[in-house]
């Protein structure tokens, strides 16, 4: 038997213009059959049906009954209705797994396979779930059986951030217009607010596509500042109390970052007791590069960095040169950190504030100019504040072997920068001490800038 569309001689004619009435009211199928003829069947009640052909039509019932899960009742008329329902209501045909390809690529298997992705498409996908199997570490593409795979957004139109999907977890998504979109909110939507602080591991051997930070371990920990900061500085929401500790877990070298904004605290920790092996080297940003630094932080409450070495690394010259930590707004507080010149840079700053930042140093920290050339040992303008350290603490700034081509301290544009319960050492540091102006001040308070030449000051410039 051939099903409903049996064999040729079975039924129908096709509708012939000249004799519309030879069989009344036929039609042509939307969708010719694929391996039979088309044959056509009137809608009337001369329609020409062989037995066999009635028996391929219960057969069909029958069979979307047993699919759908129901026993077929010969008392019911409403058995292929009744077992399409059951079909839509456990959603099977639009259901499945999502197997993960690769970090960012996964693939599902519908059955029956679809034809093509078309708008308004529902699915519901659970990620697989089973040992290694981890949440997606960015954006996401999804494939449907063989069709091509196609992007998975959120239900504003951006990507997927990492830990959007979990392993084991279903959601729903509606294709449209080339991408299916994420039925609801997902976890980068809702940030999570944090309260307390938060231990996040980094190590040169962790890896930021599967690490979370939860461990000090290459499987859990990530492999660089930026990566565990984009991970997280965009999940948790901050609070009066929340603190996100980065902390370093193994010496050797780390990637350059960039922090912030966020609105509570963050720090980047190493090992007080050994600076010199966590160190932290010049990152570029940009192609071509426009900026460079070991750490930039932006717009953060309160940013503390210890027990770690700032390496100014990069030669070539950029926009703004290159800075060991660049400060641009909020409050950042460095305690014992060593900052490391191993090469010439003709933009370079040891250290840079600006757009309103507030930098309070603690405990012992060495500039180490291992004989190299910068502009500028601190560079403060933009009405930031370098106002030295808060009592009771005391602090030590030490300069050696460095050389500047404008200046050890420039103060500049309604700033100011201070030596409050500092003391200031320098060794073998040549260039002008200091240039004041544009109604910035310089707090001397008996510590003498690093630099062998004079300072100066103008333009409405102040040193007291």
């Amino acid at each position: 038997m051939g099903g409903i569309f049996p064999i040729q001689a079975d039924g129908g004619l096709p509708p012939n213009p000249n004799d519309p009435n030879n069989p009344a009211q036929a039609f042509p199928p939307t969708v010719p059959p694929i391996d039979t003829s088309a044959l056509y069947y009137g809608n009337g009640c001369d329609v020409r049906l062989r037995p066999h052909v009635l028996n391929s039509l219960i057969s069909e019932i029958a069979a979307t009954s047993d699919r759908a899960g129901q026993g077929y009742k010969a008392a019911s008329l409403h058995n292929l209705e009744t077992a399409v329902r059951y079909l839509i209501q456990r959603g099977i045909p639009r259901g499945s797994l999502l197997i993960k390809q690769s970090p960012f690529y996964y693939d599902a298997a519908l059955d029956p396979a679809p034809t093509a992705y078309n708008d308004f498409m529902t699915l519901t996908l659970v990620p697989a779930m089973g040992p290694g199997e981890t949440q997606n570490q960015g954006y996401v593409r999804i494939r449907a059986n063989s069709l091509g795979y196609v992007p998975l957004l959120r239900n504003d139109g951006q990507e997927l951030h990492a830990g959007d999907l979990a392993p084991g977890i279903p959601f729903i998504c509606v294709y449209f217009q080339g991408a299916f979109f994420y039925a609801g909110l997902v976890d980068s939507q809702v940030p999570l607010v944090l309260v307390g602080a938060v231990n996040f591991w980094v190590r040169p051997d962790g890896n930021d596509f599967t690490g979370d930070g939860t461990a000090n371990s290459p499987d859990k920990a990530f492999r660089t500042i930026d990566g565990c900061w984009y991970s997280v500085g965009s999940r948790y929401a901050g609070s009066p109390t929340a603190s996100i500790n980065i902390m370093l877990g193994v010496p050797g070298d780390y990637e350059g970052c960039s922090i912030g904004p966020y609105g509570a605290t963050v720090g980047i920790y190493g090992d007080n007791a050994n600076p010199g092996g966590y160190r932290i080297l010049s990152k570029a940003y940009g192609s071509p590069p426009t900026a460079c630094w070991s750490v930039r932080t932006a717009q953060i409450n309160n940013f503390n960095i210890s027990g770690v070495t700032l390496v100014l690394n990069y030669p070539n010259n950029t926009a703004n040169g290159a800075q060991c930590l660049r400060v641009a707004g909020g409050t950042c507080v460095p305690d014992r950190v060593t900052f490391s010149i191993e090469t010439n840079n003709p933009g370079g700053n040891v250290l840079m504030l600006e757009g309103g930042a507030n930098v309070m140093a603690f405990g012992d920290n060495y500039v180490h100019g291992n004989g190299h050339t910068i502009v500028n040992g601190v560079s403060v303008g933009a009405g930031s504040q370098f106002p030295g350290t808060p009592a009771p603490n005391t602090s030590v700034w030490r300069w050696d072997n460095l050389n500047f081509t404008q200046a050890g301290y420039f103060v500049f544009d309604r700033s100011a920068l201070g030596h409050a319960l500092t003391t200031v050492v320098s060794t073998n540091t040549t260039g002008t001490r200091y240039i004041v102006n544009s109604s910035a001040i310089l707090y001397l308070g008996g510590q003498t800038p690093p630099g062998n030449a004079a300072g100066t000051s103008g333009t409405q410039g102040q040193v007291l």
